[in-house]
């Protein structure tokens, strides 16, 4: 089910009926072809996003509509489809009395969820159906504090010492070793 937002009901009402009744026509293809979507601003326009991703967006310009995949792949992917329209590499635009068509829409969306399960695969997250189980990892071991040996800028004694006194200690160290080596060069 969408989840909808009053942010992006509070975008289209401040619009002109027939720029409001134009994007609302987006809206619901949107979520026709993305149920699961959930609407946000993104960029000051409505948008949706899927599993946090910024999945599409859509707004209203000075003398057009414009629908924007936030991804600058989509438009060449679905070029075919869009030489009707006029396009950039992250934006299709179109003017409030022929707004995209419906399947014009699921099909960018499509391609844009196509494009984040990609994402999502290269980044090394795995896609667990029903059909494929989650591997199990072996868990590593973690070292207790007992056994970890302090660190040799921290010495033995370091841990009894407050951080702010041990990092006076060391200015006064370095202070001190400058001030013996001006003596040599004196």
């Amino acid at each position: 089910m969408a989840i909808r937002s009053p942010l992006v009901d509070a975008y289209h009402a401040r619009l002109p009926a027939a720029e409001r009744k134009a994007l609302e026509q987006i809206r619901a293809a949107v979520h026709a072809a993305c149920p699961g979507a959930e609407e946000c601003l993104s960029y000051g326009m409505p948008a949706v996003k899927l599993e946090g991703k910024p999945l599409v967006g859509w707004r209203a310009a000075a003398k057009h509509g414009a629908f924007h995949p936030l991804s600058g792949s989509t438009v060449e992917t679905c070029k075919g489809a869009l030489a009707d329209y006029d396009t950039s590499k992250g934006t299709i635009r179109f003017s409030f009395d022929a707004v995209l068509p419906a399947k014009l829409v699921k099909l960018l969306v499509a391609t844009r969820i196509g494009e984040i399960r990609q994402e999502g695969k290269k980044a090394g997250k795995k896609v667990t159906t029903p059909e494929t189980k989650p591997e199990t990892k072996p868990e590593k071991k973690k070292a207790t504090p007992e056994k970890k040996a302090p660190s040799k800028a921290q010495g033995k004694g370091a841990a009894a010492k407050p951080a702010a006194k041990r990092a006076n200690e060391k200015q006064g160290v370095a202070k001190g070793a400058a001030r013996s080596t001006d003596r040599r060069h004196a």
